[in-house]
């Protein structure tokens, strides 16, 4: 491998790639990409033929909010490449304690009251950006206050952001967040909110942007270890990775190096890594102190997942019925509920006459953290799936537990969105910068990463022509 590249872009998933493909494809830029892991992909890492022939495992619960609409299938497009999606899901089914209902039905509504959400949708989509800004550091519970008077309208309309922000209650979802998302979702599709899957899965997005780096000249390494970035007279002069394999295992092993160099580095890794492979020693650190302090109190303001994928030999949800399942509040955990059929969308997923549902909890930091408090949300996890879905233990093929402490990036809570956002560039170092879910970018997840990505590049392609 060469010792010396345009730039380097430490983590490969939707953002790192994205970054990655768009220098490689638009500006030539000789790239190396990076990961820790034997996939590419992050989050959306997907996994064929295991447990057995026919059978898809991701990394956790993915739909995608907007499907062909998406800021991820435009990143895709931008380079050339072309996502297949699943129709759009026909509906969210929402866990009432006995049964799934429509959202519609969750919350009961006169003909008053449906005119007036039908008026509310038709103001969200006419708000100016300025406008959804402006209430970036408020609560959804606050926004409604003031400018929705009849309270279904109001349930009706946190139940949607619930399952935007994967917040529970309206007091905690940042107002500008879930408007903005709102917003998004009815100029491209009119309605509140829309989502698909890839019928290749998660990997059927990040292949493409891979394809584009090595089309491109580009490299990424696999199971390469960053160990730090490294910065000399304010400016990132490349990265330091495993000069070769450790005898001793990780709790005790300390790298010998070697130094890849770079013109620019890109961290697209979320804020709650960064330590890894930035020194945040206030008394070494080449960043400002304030920054390191930002990042350090608000890393760990994120939401975790708990869950399982599972494999069933028969399905336990109508192969034709193409749905997201939520609840507010499970009876034995206690926690918000999500759950999705991925092969009644995709029959990329499961030998035909069988079903996969990925399931999971929405947790927080303090949750997703501790591994024996994860094992008895896990057991509760399963008494409310058995609840949900009689007979569901007899139907079992394969069963794999999971859980991913910071799912969607920063928690959509006022003062954690829009402009609150970790920027993109590191304060003081101009060749230094960052992408993905945890910095400044808007929407769900995948698209909020992708976008990210995206403005990254074109940050750095508006620096070239300089």
């Amino acid at each position: 491998m060469a010792n010396s590249y345009d730039v380097i872009v430490v983590g490969a998933g939707i953002a790192g790639l994205g970054v990655g493909a768009i220098l490689a494809k638009e500006a030539k830029q000789k790239v190396l990409i990076l990961d820790r892991f034997p996939k590419f992909g992050g989050r959306m890492m997907s996994y064929d033929g295991y447990p057995g022939k026919g059978w898809r495992v991701e990394i956790g619960l993915h739909m995608v909010e907007l499907g062909e609409k998406s800021s991820c299938n435009a990143l895709n497009n931008r380079v050339g490449k072309t996502v297949q999606w699943a129709p759009f899901s026909d509906t969210v089914d929402i866990w009432n304690g006995e049964k799934f209902v429509s959202v519609a039905e969750l919350v009961p509504m006169t003909k008053e009251d449906k005119i007036a959400f039908r008026d509310l949708m038709q103001t969200i989509a006419t708000l100016k950006d300025e406008e959804i800004e402006a209430w970036d550091n408020r609560s959804l519970e606050e926004w409604l206050y003031e400018h929705v008077p009849q309270q279904p309208v109001r349930e009706l309309f946190t139940d949607l952001g619930m399952i935007m922000t994967t917040i529970p209650h309206a007091i905690d979802m940042a107002a500008g967040e879930v408007l903005y998302i709102a917003r998004d979702n009815l100029l491209k599709t009119r309605q509140a909110l829309q989502a698909s899957y890839p019928l290749e899965g998660m990997e059927g997005i990040t292949r493409g942007l891979a394809e584009t780096i090595r089309e491109n000249g580009g490299e990424i390494r696999l199971n390469c270890d960053v160990q730090e970035v490294v910065i000399e007279n304010k400016r990132a002069v490349g990265v330091r990775i495993p000069a070769k394999r450790h005898i001793y295992e990780e709790e005790y092993r300390i790298f010998e190096t070697e130094t890849i160099r770079a013109d620019r580095v890109v961290c697209a890794l979320p804020i709650y890594k960064l330590a890894n492979i930035l020194d945040f020693n206030p008394a070494s650190s080449p960043l400002p102190r304030w920054w390191v302090k930002r990042i350090t109190d608000i890393q760990h303001e994120v939401t975790g997942l708990i869950g399982f994928m599972l494999g069933l030999s028969e399905p336990v949800v109508d192969p034709k019925r193409k749905c997201f399942m939520s609840a507010l509040k499970t009876k034995h955990a206690g926690f918000p509920f999500q759950g999705f059929p991925a092969s009644n969308f995709s029959a990329n997923v499961a030998p035909p006459g069988k079903q996969v549902i990925h399931t999971d909890m929405v947790v927080e930091h303090a949750e997703a953290s501790d591994k024996f408090l994860r094992e008895r949300l896990l057991a509760l996890h399963w008494e409310d799936l058995k609840d949900m879905f009689p007979g569901i233990e007899s139907k079992v093929e394969w069963k794999f537990p999971y859980y991913v402490d910071g799912c969607d990036g920063l928690a959509r809570q006022p003062g954690l969105v829009g402009n609150y956002k970790p920027g993109l560039i590191a304060p003081g170092i101009p060749n230094l910068f960052f992408a993905g879910d945890t910095y400044q970018g808007r929407g769900l997840a995948i698209n909020s990463a992708a976008l990210s990505g995206m403005k990254c590049a074109d940050l750095i392609l508006k620096e070239l022509k300089k």
